[in-house]
């Protein structure tokens, strides 16, 4: 079959995040934040609420493609730095090492799939100029 696209297609992809944020001594509820860049060492992300720099942090991690999701769930990190950018405070985490052996495995497979990801997009925007 004949391609009619103009330009060739990307893949879908998207990270969807969530962190879990104490509310009261025994009660804590997940809120979604924005995911502004990610490697299996670490990840910046944007949200409501306010961390504290050395505190540690529960997420909740989804990368959905075309082909299947990857997730990593109860993966701990903690808040090393923040900054104000245009979209509100961006704050800067690094993974706990000692991860369970298949959080560590889905984390890798993420950075992964993201850097291919951004080969495939830059090569396409290379063909474009």
């Amino acid at each position: 079959m004949k391609e009619r696209r103009r330009r060739e297609r990307l893949p879908l992809i998207q990270m969807d995040a969530r962190i879990r944020v104490k509310k009261k001594l025994f009660s804590s509820s997940w809120e979604e934040v924005n995911v502004c860049d990610f490697t299996r060492l670490g990840l910046a992300v944007v949200g409501e609420h306010d961390f504290k720099e050395g505190e540690t942090v529960t997420l909740s991690l989804r990368l959905s493609t075309e082909v299947g999701d990857i997730t990593a769930e109860q993966v701990e990190a903690i808040v090393r730095n923040s900054r104000v950018g245009d979209e509100g405070t961006i704050f800067g985490m690094e993974f706990v090492e000692n991860q369970k052996s298949s959080i560590t495995e889905s984390l890798g497979r993420i950075e992964s799939v993201l850097s291919r990801f951004r080969k495939v997009t830059d090569r396409m925007r290379e063909r474009s100029v």
